[in-house]
């Protein structure tokens, strides 16, 4: 399956690494006024749309990539950042098992639980529910996204020293860099419990003491 990806991969991402790098150098070196701002959203829709048919981790990779004016022009800062909307959720029917293994049967821990989601993203999804009539939200990784995640992120460690062959020289250095600083990122937001922990202590730190 490895192997399979990884081609899947090149094949979408290197049109794009190409086209990439002739933009950059083209927004570093020239006057912005005589740049065609429409070939680069042009490109840059391409980048959008290619990161959502690759699935989640490529998703997660261009909301991440969204806020590196360091690395990308402008006008894909502005195509990535649409990233940052909702993303469609997996039906509650695959969710419904996740929900059952970590904390037990809905019908015994939940009054009841809306299997409409209120929120998507490209690593979970959220849900109103309440428990002794208080209204609660129960944040869910999407089914199966560990084994995603792996695989996807094996895939980029394996085409980035093929990738750095065709950017500009200035992103080489620190390539390898922000890999590992993505990989950290997406596995940290991946740890519910550490989230859990922080809302906890948010919580405490805010809560009004009593007379």
């Amino acid at each position: 399956m490895s192997t399979t990806r990884t081609i899947q991969v090149l094949v979408k991402l290197l049109p794009l690494i190409f086209a990439l790098r002739k933009d950059r150098k083209k927004w570093i070196h020239q006057d912005n006024r005589e740049l065609d701002l429409e070939q680069f959203r042009k490109n840059a829709r391409k980048v959008l749309n290619s990161f959502i048919s690759l699935g989640p981790v490529y998703i997660k990779l261009g909301q991440w990539l969204s806020s590196r004016a360091d690395i990308l022009p402008q006008p894909y800062l502005e195509e990535l950042s649409k990233l940052q909307d909702s993303v469609p959720s997996a039906p509650f029917d695959q969710v419904k098992p996740i929900i059952e293994k970590d904390l037990g049967p809905i019908n015994e821990k939940f009054d009841k639980i809306d299997p409409d989601s209120i929120s998507g993203a490209s690593l979970g999804q959220v849900y109103r529910g309440s428990i002794s009539g208080q209204q609660i939200v129960i944040k869910v990784k999407r089914p199966g996204i560990e084994k995603v995640v792996e695989e996807d992120i094996k895939v980029l460690k394996k085409i980035l020293p093929l990738a750095l062959r065709f950017v500009d020289p200035n992103l080489r250095y620190s390539a390898k860099a922000m890999l590992s600083q993505f990989i950290e990122t997406i596995h940290e937001e991946m740890d519910y419990t550490n989230e859990s922990e922080n809302l906890k202590k948010i919580k405490k730190t805010w809560q009004i003491p009593t007379k």
